[in-house]
């Protein structure tokens, strides 16, 4: 369940708690018993709308999201993609139809890490208000994403990658089935993004699902097996980046795409 509090901070430690979810019967199909393919809709999204002050800034957009796959949500800078997810999650009014079938992590903005707090303590408050406090589950997190040797410093002194990695933290804090995660590639160094998704991979591989927002177009072609591409609020794509790419690279592909829809 998310819980709004009374600041960015509370708002934070209710996002790391898990979403409200309503559980989904997985998709299987295949030419055998042993061949069969189970996939479970971890997020799915139909129709769905956002207005601020009267003007519509997303326009019916439909996604899905199933485990074992990473889905890329791609679109230049002000396309909707943020909002998108804000409406899935619940925490902007929106209209249409939206669900997540899984237990749901989220890194949303800056994370909402407090600057006064070093590492080690915001997962313990975040833990706290998750009710589910694991010294030892904490440790291994801050090991996961390489943020031990710097754990107990305040967070107000790191770099926008520690930040970031530390966010990824709390988004794994209590063993999600789904991880939501605006730009996460935000201030880390080639490197840490080698390693982001390399991480994100793995975790898909333990029968759950990634989705990302992001305006790369390398950093989604390196990692996405699905892609929507949202401009302007409306969603161009929706389905496997084979469908969309075929034999050009992604780049040329989403370029034909949105250009096509601006004339």
């Amino acid at each position: 369940m998310i819980y709004l509090g009374f600041s960015r901070f509370s708002i934070h430690l209710a996002q790391m708690a898990e979403a409200a979810y309503s559980p989904t019967e997985p998709m299987c199909g295949g030419g055998g018993v042993d061949s069969i393919h189970c996939m479970t809709i971890a997020l799915s999204a139909r129709d769905v709308s956002v207005a601020y002050g009267g003007k519509r800034v997303l326009h019916g957009m439909s996604m899905r999201a199933v485990t074992g796959r990473i889905t890329v949500l791609l679109g230049p800078n002000g396309a909707g993609k943020s909002t998108a997810l804000r409406a899935i999650l619940g925490l902007v009014p929106s209209t249409g139809e939206h669900s997540i079938g899984v237990p749901c992590g989220t890194l949303l903005d800056d994370g909402g890490l407090h600057p006064g707090l070093t590492a080690r303590q915001q997962l313990h408050a975040a833990a706290l208000a998750a009710g589910r406090v694991d010294e030892e589950r904490m440790g291994d997190l801050l090991d996961t994403v390489g943020m031990s040797a710097e754990s107990d410093r305040r967070i107000g002194g790191y770099s926008l990658g520690m930040r970031r990695r530390v966010a990824l933290a709390l988004a794994l804090l209590t063993d999600p089935g789904l991880l939501i995660l605006d730009e996460p590639a935000n201030g880390l160094d080639p490197g840490g993004i080698r390693w982001l998704g390399k991480f994100l991979r793995q975790f898909v591989g333990g029968d759950r699902a990634v989705v990302i927002a992001t305006h790369h177009l390398r950093e989604a072609a390196a990692i996405a097996d699905d892609v929507v591409i949202i401009d302007h609020g409306r969603t161009l794509f929706s389905g496997p980046l084979d469908d969309l790419a075929g034999d050009s690279d992604l780049e040329t592909a989403y370029f034909a795409l949105t250009d096509g829809a601006k004339s």
